[in-house]
């Protein structure tokens, strides 16, 4: 890693635990990078958020360069910190796959997980109808998902990259509060990826013990 990475000062702006936060901590540990995360009270955030910040939400990265806001903006920056780490993909077009996959998980799995998962940590009122379809919006994108990995055992390539850090950060909720046994029956080759992430150092460091489900057994 370059003496320039090495001085480099960056502040993260979240609540502690957030998945979207988790999304750049992951990179951040495979990158080498160190980031500061000061403490942060989401009813009395810094006052200066809003001046860094256009819309004043959070995770917001403080750079000497200005602020990155939106959580993939941030964990794609920090993934292109090192290129020798690949990241963001071995080549130019695993760069492309890796960009799908990170925009697959915001519009097809963080939308619906969040509206089942939510009302689950008491982040909002549960409407049972919304309930019903987020969980069939994301047993189609764990589906998607699980095909995928039948032949490949990440999600681009043949190692970490920014996509399986997104993902798996996006799924650690809904595993932790909304995925049974039965619920991931059909995900075999899904769990068996999430569990061989999670228990990387890099991503242990940040999420510490994330659980599955026992599974049924074949047959």
């Amino acid at each position: 890693m370059g003496t320039s990475l090495k001085k480099m000062t960056l502040k993260l702006y979240a609540p502690k635990g957030h998945y979207r936060a988790n999304k750049a901590l992951i990179a951040a540990q495979y990158a080498g990078v160190k980031i500061e995360t000061p403490a942060f009270d989401a009813a009395k955030p810094p006052a200066h958020l809003k001046e860094i910040n256009p819309i004043g939400k959070v995770p917001v990265l403080e750079t000497e360069h200005g602020a990155i806001f939106e959580s993939n903006a941030i964990a794609r920056y920090i993934a292109r910190l090192r290129n020798d780490v690949a990241l963001y993909g071995a080549t130019f077009p695993e760069s492309g796959l890796v960009d799908s996959w990170v925009d697959f998980c915001t519009h097809e799995v963080e939308v619906p997980l969040c509206a089942w998962t939510y009302p689950k940590q008491k982040l909002m009122d549960e409407v049972p109808e919304a309930t019903k379809r987020a969980k069939e919006d994301v047993k189609r994108a764990l589906t998607h998902i699980n095909e995928h990995l039948l032949h490949h055992t990440f999600l681009v390539g043949e190692q970490v990259t920014l996509a399986d850090i997104v993902v798996v950060a996006s799924l650690v909720d809904g595993f932790k509060h909304c995925f049974d046994a039965e619920f991931l029956k059909p995900f075999g080759n899904l769990v068996r990826w999430f569990s061989t992430c999670v228990h990387q150092p890099e991503f242990s460091r940040v999420l510490g013990t994330v659980t599955t489900p026992p599974m049924y057994s074949a047959g």
